[in-house]
């Protein structure tokens, strides 16, 4: 018997749709996720409409606990614009861009991609291997940071673990 979606894929909305002030260096901070039960992270962030200039950049972060994810981790994403076909990176268009990395640093969100989204993957292998210690980190979140040319913004996020470790019809939680 085949599983549905939602027993090998745990969705938890972790930032509700919030409007980023204009305020430089203002930040905003996902809920914290626990990769405990789950080989596979990959981060949902929907957009509004943006304001010239905005450039909000999302940094990963990963820890130990859930008030202890403080490490900035790399990462890799890509972008899809809204509509229902057309040219990847084109206005209505729903083709994914090709996958970029990052080193930590993040990446800025662009107008381009009003009403669009970005794609996320986390690797849990690489969140571990950031605790130079014992390689236990296993919390991870997401932080968005104005930047000097910051404007108002609207976006949401969801966190989508999948591969649960222990499958079952109801699968366990993933927020500390």
């Amino acid at each position: 018997m085949s599983q549905v979606w939602s027993e090998i894929n745990k969705v938890v909305n972790v930032l509700d749709l919030k409007a980023q002030s204009a305020t430089t260096g203002a930040t905003i901070d996902t809920d914290i996720v626990h990769l405990e039960n789950y080989k596979k992270l990959t981060y949902l962030i929907t957009l509004g409409s943006t304001a010239a200039g905005n450039t909000p950049t999302v940094t990963v972060y990963g820890g130990e606990t859930s008030t202890a994810a403080t490490t900035t981790i790399a990462y890799k994403y890509r972008t899809q614009i809204t509509g229902t076909g057309g040219t990847t990176g084109t206005t209505g268009s729903d083709v994914s861009s090709t996958m970029s990395d990052t080193t930590g640093d993040g990446f800025a969100f662009t107008t381009a991609n009003n009403g669009g989204m970005y794609i996320i993957e986390v690797d849990p292998s690489t969140v571990a291997a950031a605790d130079t210690t014992d390689q236990t980190y296993d919390h991870v979140k997401l932080r968005f940071t104005n930047a000097s040319t910051a404007a108002a913004q609207l976006y949401s996020c969801l966190a989508v673990l999948s591969e649960p470790r222990y499958p079952q019809a109801v699968l366990v939680t993933a927020i500390d």
